[in-house]
């Protein structure tokens, strides 16, 4: 666990999640520098003492945060990903179950609450190193899946590559989301990006 996270693997109490987002809101309405502590317990409802028992800095929130964001997505992938055996079903799903996640974080205005904050961590050494190792988790997991289906891919040691780009897709989708495309739009991306997966896959493969 990082010093700078005291939540273990993401998991926050029902509380501690309304108070996360709601404090999240005076960042973007108050600027990480201007907001203080005292700003964050009184726009979750709760005491300084409620805030401060759980985060001793700004950035401990910031960490904790953005960690709950990525959890609580990874977590609905992951599971996602294990339900397919074969590569392409499992990176089409995976694709897609993406797609209605980040538009139901759109729409719900969450979406700009975690951009947000990955912007706050882009200006901090510490919290910029923790995003890293985030994001480089989620890939992990990705990659380990290609790697498992690698027999499938005409060259298996492709794998890793294919992994990696697909993670530029995700990030890809991410980022159109917060510029509206439509719904439509975002599947004629995946299903480009599937037709590049279908190239590298043996002949008799499930696509």
């Amino acid at each position: 666990m990082s010093s700078l996270d005291p939540i273990h693997d993401g998991e926050l109490s029902p509380e501690l999640e309304t108070a996360l987002d709601s404090c999240v809101k005076v960042f973007m309405l108050q600027g990480f520098q201007h907001a203080t502590l005292e700003d964050l317990a009184i726009a979750s409802g709760t005491s300084r003492d409620f805030i401060e028992g759980h985060f001793a800095t700004k950035e401990q929130f910031c960490a904790a945060a953005l960690r709950w964001y990525f959890a609580k997505f990874y977590r609905q992938l992951r599971s996602v990903l294990a339900l397919h055996s074969e590569i392409y079903p499992a990176v089409e799903a995976v694709l897609y179950e993406f797609i209605e996640l980040s538009r139901e974080q759109y729409v719900a205005g969450t979406a700009m609450r975690f951009h947000t904050l990955m912007d706050i961590a882009g200006l901090d050494p510490d919290l910029s190193e923790e995003l890293r190792k985030m994001k480089l988790e989620g890939l992990e997991h990705f990659i380990y899946k290609f790697s498992e289906c690698e027999k499938e891919l005409i060259n298996p040691g492709e794998a890793k590559a294919l992994a990696q780009y697909f993670a530029t897709i995700f990030e890809g989708i991410s980022i159109m989301v917060q510029h509206g495309m439509s719904h439509d739009d975002l599947y004629k991306m995946a299903n480009f990006s599937m037709e590049v997966l279908a190239n590298h896959l043996k002949k008799g493969s499930n696509y």
